[in-house]
């Protein structure tokens, strides 16, 4: 038997290939006595073999990490940036050193890669198994024999268990190196052992691997860096080393890695219930169950629950009493205090809070601790939706914030960095990107890969084939393809960071797994959400919707107005006329979550005129519920008779007209049709929500029984199981519906009421999304909002409200910059500028900076052109006339400047003559220059004049030449997927032409459009069809088509001939 104890999974991102089931396969199919798995720099698949284990128990399982090592984590040196070093968790205390090293990598010695020194590592030693590592370990990039027996020696004194590595490949650099590590093992009796280096589990594989990197990095032809890095057997490393260092020395180091894996103890990931942690409680109170009772009340209070009526209190206080009972016999008392004090952090620091999202609106105790904004009684939101005594699981408290970095920034400094972390969340090759990908480097022509790829809509590849079972028939020609998409898709593209989950614990977070640093400097856990309950790490939901929280934010400051004015329990906002007129309208650009035009055609249909139904509209806007959309707003404009299977669902459905919409709904039907408590009821929801077929015959067959036993006929047992079973997969979640209505209204509201302030703050928000800008300029002009230009002594940073209006900011100009503004505003603060001069002697700007600024309307004045003429007049340096003492030849003085000698004898009156000729020669040559220079001015900064606003600002205030686009173009560019079509509209203001490899002449078009500057590629064929178009200042519509993010031509007309195409299109 043999041990692998050098491996990479597709979890070393996008420089390994196998799951880690396929890894174990081989290992079990080739008799293995252990496999170690050692990602470069990360533990992101520990937690998966860990879970594979028990189903290959004759294989010991091993957990390491190839570090990347370096001199001194201090020193960042491009020339000499890290080098391979294994390392391998002896026990216990060895997976949590890695843990802390790993973590420490990634916090301390991030440049380029997560790096280490052996600083680092020496106080693990002693719980770790250190291996040697591959060809780009030190010792194999120094040359100089000596230096490497030094860091054989320096390795030894530090790590007790310390081994060279062989690796067992057929190339010539590899067997020079295992005999170089033979003589070291030999020179300083140090043990040595052979690994394969694998990448994938098999050597078929290694294609698809080769494929994978190829991908990855866009290169024109596969690698072969990866031969024979894969699952050996001991006869063939034998076959690959015997030539290399002998027979037995082979064996020998076969031998070795089954001595190593025996050092180690068996180890596991720390698989537990999840660990609440402490919080930490004020003095006065014995518990958290105390605490939290004592705050329920104080939002009693608050509330003002004690004012309603006693039958509605006794209905609270009974809801209260069983919701917090339910609580604590669960355990999660200091759950709810967590989250309740971050909450109220965040208010009371400049963060704005949503009113609450998902299942946790149904739970009086939110609604009391003010997590949630909506009387769940009000509006019979049921709690045990949320959490259900009869199925036990975590409560999943989702909370939205206008700064989510400032609220997880709070948690580490209130119970420690080392406590808190997010979550990491992995991306996998969908089978759509997989075709796409490898039809790129196969060179399969575009058309032909794009229709392929719209047959892979399915989750799996597999799922896609079996839908399409004429696919491999109808494709013959491109079996490769199919082959080769279908062994990549699935595996790991890249990570990125949960949008909502923190986790807190109360020991550190190493102790469970290890950390890597985000994008933005995050500690992100290197587990993913699915899994990092399973280890004990409670989950924390924070997401950031930064732009509609802030939104709503700064519009109700800019507005001056109190908060309850927009409060879901302030009665004369849920009733406001105007805001529900706005959203009747269905002018809801700016709106949260009704912006869209499938989104306004049913406002206009529906007519919502209260919290329920804006409710539903959030809740019915989804391709699988069109059918009860059309019967809701039948029966609600009475066009359609609201009828029930029975009349004891009129209680239940009377608020959605008859139509079941929501899973609560569902809920209380079970409940009353089926006898179960809301718990069972829970139960049954989740079981119909999986849209397994067979579950949901077997709980349709339950419920109809329950139907019966409760009293009910056949019939109607009958009719209400199988509609449960055909509609309870499709029903919406209320509760997160109902609270989302609330920023929907909100924003109906403010933008109703307080337009300027609205727009302002909207306006704030996408000031970087060219395209939302200039939507929103027209959508405030059709408000009768005003938008002024930026001001040099008036705008500040961003848009700001400036005499009811909006005047633009500094920093929207293009070409200014952060640091300038800065400087501006901090100089205009000791005192304004009185003129341009004044501006410009104080702050001495860069010529294209006064031009930009000149151009967006920041500099006062009555001509901009005028203004830029004489500016640029101002900065030309004339030069001084310096007469000459000297004279020329008198052939010279007479010939060229009609100075006769023989006449003139006076030397000092023929040098008088000479000056004054020469002067005006002097003069002439410096009009040229300066009108040179004018016109250089001129041809660089001023075109294009009707223009310079845009060019400026990116934006059309006064004239938007694409106003009638906006009605026609349903989707930014953004919003296009890739491979798909769209339209954009412009005024073509830059062209590049260049030549394809063929010689072809193809061109970079950029166009002036409605969402910015937008740069457009015309290949050789469509170059030729219009190239009459493609000229400077030309308004052009251009269909196009998406591809790697990027907008290629496939039709293009003039803007006049698109919109005249658009008129007779609407008039048929």
């Amino acid at each position: 038997m043999a041990s692998s104890l050098h491996n990479h999974s597709e979890y070393s991102v996008l420089d390994g290939f196998s799951h880690p089931e396929e890894y174990l396969k081989r290992a079990q199919e080739i008799g293995l006595h252990a496999f170690a798995i050692t990602e470069h720099g990360n533990e992101y698949s520990w937690i998966y073999f860990d879970k594979l284990k028990s189903k290959y128990p004759d294989v010991k399982m091993i957990y390491g990490v190839e570090l990347y090592e370096c001199f001194d984590i201090k020193v960042q040196d491009p020339d000499n940036k890290y080098f391979h070093l294994v390392a391998l968790a002896k026990n216990e205390k060895g997976r949590i050193a890695l843990n802390e090293i790993v973590t420490k990598s990634n916090f301390e010695g991030f440049y380029y890669k997560p790096r280490t020194d052996l600083k680092m590592l020496k106080p693990y030693a002693e719980d770790l198994i250190i291996l040697s590592a591959c060809l780009a370990s030190k010792i194999a990039r120094e040359k100089d024999f000596d230096k490497c027996v030094d860091y054989i020696n320096e390795y030894k004194s530090i790590f007790p268990n310390f081994f060279l590595e062989m690796q067992s490949h057929k190339t010539e650099d590899q067997s020079i190196y295992n005999q170089k590590i033979l003589k070291l093992s030999e020179v300083t009796n140090t043990p040595y052992t052979i690994t394969t280096d694998s990448h994938a589990a098999t050597e078929e594989d290694l294609y698809y691997q080769a494929r994978h990197v190829q991908i990855a990095r866009d290169n024109e032809t596969m690698t072969e860096l990866y031969d024979g890095c894969y699952v050996q057997s001991e006869n063939e490393i034998h076959s690959i080393m015997d030539k290399q260092i002998g027979h037995d020395n082979v064996s020998k180091g076969i031998e070795m890695s089954d001595y190593i894996a025996d050092m180690v103890d068996d180890v596991s990931m720390p698989f537990q219930s999840p660990q609440l942690p402490t919080f930490p409680l004020p003095d006065g109170f014995k518990d958290n169950f105390e605490y939290l009772k004592y705050l329920c009340e104080e939002g009693w209070k608050t509330r003002k629950l004690d004012e309603l009526s006693e039958k509605d209190k006794e209905i609270r206080r009974k809801r209260l009493d069983y919701e917090l009972g339910i609580i604590h016999q669960m355990g999660f008392d200091g759950y709810f205090l967590i989250v309740w004090d971050f909450i109220k952090w965040s208010k009371h620091n400049g963060v704005y809070v949503g009113d609450g999202r998902g299942s946790g609106g149904g739970s009086i105790v939110d609604y009391l601790l003010g997590i949630s904004q909506l009387d769940p009684i009000t509006y019979n939101l049921i709690f045990e939706r949320f959490l259900n005594p009869e199925r036990v699981s975590m409560p999943d408290i989702d909370t939205d914030f206008s700064d989510r970095e400032k609220v997880v920034q709070y948690l580490m400094d209130k119970y420690g960095a080392d406590r808190v972390c997010q979550i990491i969340n992995f991306s996998y090759i969908t089978p759509v990107v997989a075709i796409k990908d490898v039809g790129r480097v196969l060179k399969i022509p575009y058309k032909i890969c794009d229709k392929i790829s719209k047959k892979f809509t399915y989750p799996t590849f597999e799922e896609c084939v079996d839908n399409n079972p004429s696919l491999y028939e109808e494709y013959a020609d491109y079996k490769e393809l199919f082959d080769i998409a279908g062994k990549i898709s699935g595996r790991v593209r890249q990570t990125s960071v949960h949008a909502g989950g923190v986790g807190i614990v109360d020991t550190k977070v190493t102790d469970y797994m290890a950390m890597k640093v985000g994008s933005k400097g995050e500690h992100v856990i290197q587990v993913d959400k699915k899994n990092v309950e399973e280890i004990g790490i409670i989950k924390f939901d924070c997401l950031g919707l930064a732009d509609t929280l802030n939104t709503i934010k700064y519009a109700v400051e800019y507005a001056g107005i109190d908060e309850w004015e927009i409060d879901a329990n302030n009665p004369d906002f849920l009733n406001n006329k105007e805001m529900y007129e706005l959203l009747c309208s269905a002018k809801t650009n700016g709106v949260f979550q009704v912006e869209s035009q499938g989104m306004k055609d049913l406002l206009l249909r529906l007519q919502p005129s209260n919290l329920e139904d804006v409710s539903a509209v959030l809740a019915l806007y989804r391709p699988d519920s069109m059918g009860a959309l059309d019967e809701y707003i039948e029966c609600k404009h009475g066009r359609k008779t609201v009828e029930y299977m029975h009349p004891d669902m009129k209680p239940i459905l009377e608020s959605t007209y008859g139509c079941m919409i929501y899973q609560e709904e569902m809920m209380d039907i079970v409940r009353v049709f089926g006898g179960r408590t809301y718990g069972g009821a829970d139960k049954f929801r989740k079981a119909v929500g999986k849209k397994d077929v067979k579950l949901i015959k077997t709980e349709s067959e339950k419920i109809y029984k329950e139907i019966i036993d409760c009293g009910y006929g056949e019939d109607i047992a009958k009719e209400i199981s199988d509609f449960l079973a055909s509609k309870g997969n499709y029903l919406f979640n209320k509760s997160h519906s109902a609270l989302y209505s609330l920023l929907t209204l909100k924003t109906a509201y403010l933008k109703a009421k307080y337009p300027v302030e609205f727009f302002c703050a909207l306006l704030n928000q996408k000031r970087d999304d060219y395209g939302a800008l200039n939507k929103y300029i027209l959508d405030a002009k059709d408000f009768g909002v005003e938008l002024l230009p930026p001001h040099l002594n008036r705008s500040e940073r961003g848009f700001k409200v400036f005499n009811g209006k909006i005047l633009f900011g500094l920093e929207a100009i293009k070409g200014v910059g952060e640091k300038f503004v800065d400087a501006l505003i901090e100089e205009r603060n000791k005192k304004p500028f009185e003129n341009f001069k004044d501006f410009y002697e104080r702050m001495s700007p860069s010529v294209s900076i006064v031009v930009s600024l000149a151009k967006a309307g920041a500099i006062p004045c009555k001509n901009k052109r005028q203004l830029l003429i004489n500016f640029a007049a101002n900065q030309y340096q004339k030069k001084e006339f310096t007469p000459v003492k000297t004279l020329p030849k008198l052939s010279i003085l007479k010939e060229k400047y009609g100075i006769d000698g023989g006449v003139i004898k006076d030397k000092e009156e023929r040098i008088r003559l000479y000056n004054i000729e020469k002067e005006k020669e002097f003069n002439k040559l410096q009009e040229e220059k300066f009108n040179k220079s004018m016109q250089m001015f001129c041809d660089k900064y001023l075109q294009n004049e009707n223009l310079w606003e845009f060019e400026a600002l990116s934006v059309f205030i006064d004239k938007n030449p694409f106003v009638e686009a906006y009605q026609y173009i349903q989707k930014d560019f953004d919003e296009v997927e890739d491979g798909g079509d769209g339209v954009v509209v412009g005024i073509v203001a830059n062209i590049q032409k260049k030549k394809d490899r063929t010689g072809k002449q193809f061109a970079f078009v950029w166009l002036y459009s409605a969402y910015g500057l937008i740069e457009v590629t015309c290949w050789h064929s469509q170059l030729k069809s219009y190239e009459d178009l493609i000229k400077k200042g030309t308004q052009v519509s251009v269909l196009y088509r998406k591809s790697d993010d990027k907008a290629v031509v496939k039709e293009m007309k003039t803007y006049e001939q698109w919109l005249s195409d658009r008129h007779i299109q609407m008039s048929k």
